[in-house]
């Protein structure tokens, strides 16, 4: 499956180009042309890099990847920018940026930091950095903010999981079930009634939440109000 790869620029002509260029190089690009139209997009598509020019209107791309940051510390940043000054560059890293690209540059120069970008990242794909805590599937381990873990159980560690990679967006019931359970023969409403209710617990002292949505599943996502 093709890597995708979110844009955000507002030089049109400069993004299609490239666009253009990436997708020939067999990635999935979506492309905006403000900063608030990126995270709207970034929510919604879930992408596995970003390119972001800094001077954006509605959000600029410091503005925006400070936001992104606050839930999410492992997706690759490259800023894409004419912004070349000693202290930008330094706030862009200091933000968490993976790479700085000043404008003009060439189009080979990209694709190259964009594959070694995806490359460390794959590496990390193991962990999920969510707001303040750290999740290991392979370890069944909550890692909260002090260093503390948390020991989730066979089943949470699969619940857990399966809502971390649909982050924001609804699982549905049946979904759960047949990731969980398979063909098992148990009671499915009661069973995950309780398991979600347990995972709830250990996620208490977190931003995280498990949110029902009546009739249809769970989605998990970050309580804005802690």
């Amino acid at each position: 499956m093709a890597h995708k790869i979110l844009l955000a620029d507002d030089e049109l002509n400069f993004g299609y180009a490239i666009c253009e260029f990436l997708k020939m190089n067999g990635y999935d690009l979506t492309f905006v042309n403000d900063g608030k139209s990126a995270l709207e997009q970034y929510h919604l598509i879930r992408p596995d890099l970003l390119l972001l020019d800094v001077n954006m209107p509605e959000i600029d791309g410091f503005e925006l990847a400070k936001l992104i940051r606050g839930t999410d510390k492992n997706i690759p940043i490259i800023f894409i920018t004419s912004i070349s000054d000693d202290s930008s560059v330094v706030n862009g890293f200091e933000i968490g940026c993976s790479d700085y690209l000043k404008k003009p540059f060439g189009l080979r120069e990209l694709l190259i930091r964009v594959q070694k970008c995806l490359l460390v990242s794959a590496k990390r794909s193991d962990l999920y950095t969510l707001g303040t805590i750290t999740y290991s599937p392979e370890e069944r381990t909550l890692y909260m903010q002090d260093g503390a873990p948390t020991t989730l159980s066979l089943l949470e560690n699969k619940l857990l999981e399966l809502l971390c990679q649909s982050f924001n967006q609804t699982c549905k019931n049946s979904d759960i079930f047949i990731h969980i359970w398979e063909d098992k023969d148990v009671d499915p409403k009661r069973a995950l009634e309780a398991l979600t209710s347990n995972l709830r617990k250990k996620l208490i002292e977190t931003t995280l939440v498990i949110e029902s949505v009546r009739g249809v599943g769970y989605r998990l996502r970050q309580n804005d109000t802690n």
